[in-house]
């Protein structure tokens, strides 16, 4: 079947860092920071810090505030104005009151503010030009025009926005009474290559033509309210912002958003500075964040993520699991504890490494894959009861040994410093077998096809042998585990579950024959399909949720792959594929590229590649699960479907994967706020609260597993849908 595939190219990946107390820098006290070059400087009371390459060094200097200007820095200091070139300052020139602001026209012509007056450098002597209002904070400046002298503004924060005009000049007030200027505080002045000032107050944004006619930056559809504290505007027309809310940039004609959590240790941004080369540095109370990008492409991307698996992620045997951090945002500090799903996300690692090694021969990523799958065997053959799975395993020289749920924790009878979890759920099982099928399509060889289909085998013997149940030790049937059609089709209590578990169990069938070839496992699926309408449950087996609930929704996409691709009956296959497109038509305004991507290979129709593609692109390379604040933007609309359920208002549509609470494929990407009660009130309507559902906790305190990104990339690539 022919798909539509795109090639993404390259794209700007950006990545930050942040610069603190430990990097020597006084937090309460960062006056102003510039760049020269991509060299940043950080000017405190007693000094110049210099950052560079993630080192620091202090140049002793008093200086006010540093402005760079067409390639030069400058700083003031005290009443004089100096020129820092290659850490070394040099005095260029003296005034009779401390240096507050300058500005460089369109033309050229260079202008300067002290606390008391105007100053235009002419041939390279400042010639003071008028005096200035009270508490006068900056300077813009659009040439150096004679005739009338409108070309210079001025914003304080008491007497407002000022244009010097007239041959006597003085200063013509600009009062929000009479125009459309929004405040009397003004904090910062820009004017644009057309000519157009822009406004920053404590009110918002202005944009101003010069004469009669202003644009309401409040009336921007994505520009949010409150207070603008500074902006840059780069040579090329590029726009930044510092507000309270964090950073907006406007480029190529998109407003961004760089908030609290990924990008900003405050929401507050008091300063901002620009590199001629587009790196941002902005001052919050609790640190500058250095944002840099670079060129990358998905490959390039994806061989970051398959580095940072291996080095982070992958515990005991080869188990893919989450890393929880012991200081915030630090990966290197972080450790791996097991969890209730190790074989579920090993699962899914596994197959991104599968498909990985379909797409390019790399013989690391069969050898990942086949520690993989290894690990995931143990999990079966550690309890001593044929074809029961663990959840996990821990070792003795782990923290928690020994401890926590005795009734579902075991020691294994062959080695007393390991134990295995029981109380397996269908979450489990979903993993071990999609990984199976894909490593026994794609990897295996002869004798490791045996070893997975006796492993299988032993599996869904057991589930039937158990009435469709997975038996515990103690041979209960455990809480979730659960395919039985007398309670899935009339026990109401499992109406939610009904279409997810009999899509689990047809497809686990049809892996199971896959493998083994033995006709019963069919035999079995027919009966299901037949006698218990198994199929039927299937045309439409996704529950619309208000999407708030999202764990099926990542077991749904991996069953229905084994199931359509193993599946023989193109009138068998018709009816499946009308459950996906259902299941998929409902989740794609989510942007998931796993989703997209396994909808297009499996049904050859449009999934939204490019979207796809985008979502890949946008993920952070650090992959914390960092707090996530965007509740002030004006782009977002709020969806209150979910109050029926007892759940907050979310998101309707999710915002950027570079500023949403980054979530593995089982948690709510509609979130909008999450580790930002210190700064919002999460029990009112108008932010999100945090719910008692998977993936609406963020604190920087622990990563996400990277299949999050492995899986879909690989699988694009291996499907033909993803190009580079």
């Amino acid at each position: 079947m022919k798909k539509p595939s795109i090639y993404f190219g390259e794209f700007k990946q950006y990545d930050k860092v942040f610069i603190t107390a430990d990097n020597g820098i006084d937090l309460d006290n960062v006056i102003s920071v510039a760049f020269d070059g991509e060299t940043l400087y950080i000017a405190q009371p007693e000094c110049i810090v210099e950052y560079a390459d993630g080192k620091t060094k202090k140049i002793s200097a008093r200086v006010s505030k540093l402005f760079s200007k067409k390639g030069t820095l400058y700083a003031a200091i005290g009443n004089s104005l100096a020129e820092i070139k290659k850490g070394k300052i040099k005095k260029i020139a003296d005034f009779d009151s401390p240096v507050i602001d300058m500005s460089i026209g369109l033309d050229g012509s260079m202008w300067l503010i002290t606390e008391t007056d105007l100053y235009l450098n002419d041939n390279g002597e400042f010639v003071q030009v008028v005096d200035l209002p009270d508490k006068t904070v900056c300077l813009a400046a659009l040439d150096n025009k004679t005739k009338y002298g409108e070309t210079v503004y001025v914003g304080s924060e008491v007497e407002g926005l000022l244009s010097m005009k007239g041959k006597r000049r003085h200063w013509a007030e600009l009062v929000p009474d009479v125009t459309g200027v929004l405040s009397k505080k003004i904090n910062c002045l820009a004017v644009d290559a057309l000519g157009h000032l822009w406004v920053g107050s404590d009110e918002g944004l202005n944009i101003y033509d010069g004469k009669n006619y202003w644009f309401n930056g409040n009336d921007f559809y994505s520009v949010p309210a409150g207070k603008f504290n500074d902006m840059c505007f780069a040579d090329d027309g590029k726009k930044y912002f510092a507000t309270d809310t964090g950073i907006i940039t406007l480029i190529e004609g998109k407003i961004s958003y760089y908030s609290f959590g990924a990008w900003l240790m405050h929401p507050t941004v008091t300063k901002i500075a620009v590199s001629d080369n587009g790196s941002i540095a902005a001052v919050t109370p609790r640190g500058i964040s250095l944002i840099t990008y670079k060129y990358m492409t998905l490959e390039e991307k994806a061989a970051h993520f398959d580095a940072l698996s291996e080095k982070y992620y992958t515990r005991n045997e080869g188990y893919h699991v989450g890393r929880t951090f012991t200081k915030y945002g630090d990966i290197e500090s972080g450790w791996l504890p097991n969890s209730d799903n190790d074989g579920l996300f090993t699962g899914l690692y596994c197959a991104s490494q599968c498909f990985r090694y379909k797409a390019t021969g790399d013989e690391k990523a069969r050898a990942n894959a086949k520690r993989a799958v290894e690990a995931m065997i143990k999990l079966t053959e550690v309890t001593g009861k044929p074809g029961f799975t663990a959840r996990a395993t821990r070792y003795s020289n782990e923290p928690n040994f020994g401890t926590e749920s005795r009734e579902e924790w075991h020691i294994c009878e062959d080695n007393p410093d390991c134990e295995w979890l029981g109380e397996t759920s269908s979450d489990e099982m979903t993993g071990h077998y999609y990984a199976y099928g894909l490593y026994y399509d794609l990897v295996a060889d002869d004798e490791e096809k045996k070893k997975i289909a006796k492993v299988v085998k032993a599996i869904t013997d057991h589930i039937i042998e158990n009435n469709f149940h997975l038996a515990d030790v103690d041979g209960i049937p455990t809480t979730w585990a659960n395919w039985e059609p007398e309670l899935l089709n009339n026990d109401d209590r499992w109406f939610y579950e009904r279409g997810t578990n009999s899509l689990e169990i047809l497809s686990f069938l049809k892996t199971t024959y896959h493998v083994t070839g033995e006709e019963k496992y069919n035999d079995v699926f027919n009966m299901l399909v037949q006698k218990h309408h198994y199929a039927m449950n299937l045309m439409q087996y996704k529950i619309e949720d208000g999407h708030v609930a999202h764990i099926d929704d990542q077991l749904d996409f991996a069953n229905i792959y084994p199931l359509i691709m193993y599946t023989d009956n193109e009138a068998h296959k018709e009816i499946f594929k009308m459950g996906l497109t259902h299941h998929f038509d409902y989740e794609r305004i989510e942007r998931n590229p796993w989703f997209n991507i396994t909808y297009g290979a499996l049904t050859g129709n449009c999934c939204d590649i490019e979207n796809a593609a985008k979502s890949l692109s946008e993920m952070n390379l650090d992959f914390v699960r960092w707090p996530a604040y965007n509740s002030y933007r004006k782009d977002i609309v709020w969806d209150t479907e979910q109050e029926g359920t007892g759940v907050a208002p979310q998101l309707k549509y999710p915002v950027e994967y570079s500023s949403r609470v980054l979530v593995h494929y089982d948690c709510n990407p509609f979130i909008c706020n999450a580790g930002t009660e210190e700064f919002t009130d999460l029990a009112k309507t108008t932010a999100n609260r945090t719910a008692a559902l998977p993936g609406t906790h963020a604190d920087g305190m622990d990563g996400i597993m990277p299949y999050v990104y492995l899986l879909p990339y690989w699988m694009g690539r291996c499907f033909g849908l993803l190009g580079d």
